[in-house]
């Protein structure tokens, strides 16, 4: 029996979802079926430390994924909250990062679909503007120059505009009918609150003034 300096290698045996590698001193390990080295010893052999410390990555990275899946399953998150979780719940950084690189690069998860989604979602269920998105994401651990991208990329200059009307007219029926010009001053306040730019919330907040008239 050649001594490999590890232990024993039992069986390697295919499942359902990939491969088990079982040892002697009774660690199994799950791992893709990809994953599994061309120089793996014959059973009875032993498994030399570098070998054993490959495979026990590979099943790292099998258990991250599966947890990576079931979490986003659940609801979207951001790369650094998925990482941040998983080396909570004590999964070894280097095996999860591989991971998220890789869905990453195969257009499984990656922070341009969070923040995608989390911005149609977030448009949809009340009238922000682009600041508001951009900071929200920045928040969430979207780096600043992609959040900015996707939003200009989500929202059109005419669609701004549209959103700071609409927040404005909620805004005035929610007044007790003052149009002076503290309720001028508080309305620009609460556009500018809600991510509208100075110079569309100044202006839309007089144009949408009760009756159609500019606040005075």
């Amino acid at each position: 029996m050649d001594d490999g300096g590890g232990p024993v290698l039992l069986a390697v045996e295919d499942t359902e979802n990939g491969v088990r590698v079982t040892f002697d001193d009774g660690e199994i390990l799950e791992l893709a079926a990809e994953s599994l080295p061309p120089a793996l010893p014959a059973p009875g052999e032993a498994v030399s430390p570098d070998l054993l410390d490959r495979l026990r990555r590979a099943d790292a990275r099998k258990r991250i994924a599966r947890r990576v899946f079931a979490l986003l399953g659940r609801r979207l998150r951001t790369r650094r909250a998925l990482r941040d979780k998983l080396l909570d719940e004590g999964y070894p950084a280097g095996p999860l990062d591989e991971v998220l690189d890789r869905f990453a690069e195969e257009g499984v998860h990656s922070d341009r679909q969070y923040a995608e989604a989390w911005c149609r979602d977030t448009m949809r269920l009340r009238p922000v503007g682009r600041r508001y998105l951009e900071g929200k994401l920045r928040e969430r651990g979207v780096a600043r120059d992609l959040a900015e991208a996707v939003v200009r990329e989500l929202v059109t200059d005419a669609d701004e505009l549209r959103r700071c009307r609409e927040a404005a007219r909620k805004w005035w029926r929610r007044q007790g009918g003052a149009t002076d010009l503290r309720a001028l001053a508080r309305g620009e306040r609460y556009l500018m609150g809600r991510g509208f730019a100075p110079t569309d919330a100044r202006p839309v907040i007089r144009e949408t003034a009760p009756d159609g008239q500019e606040a005075t």
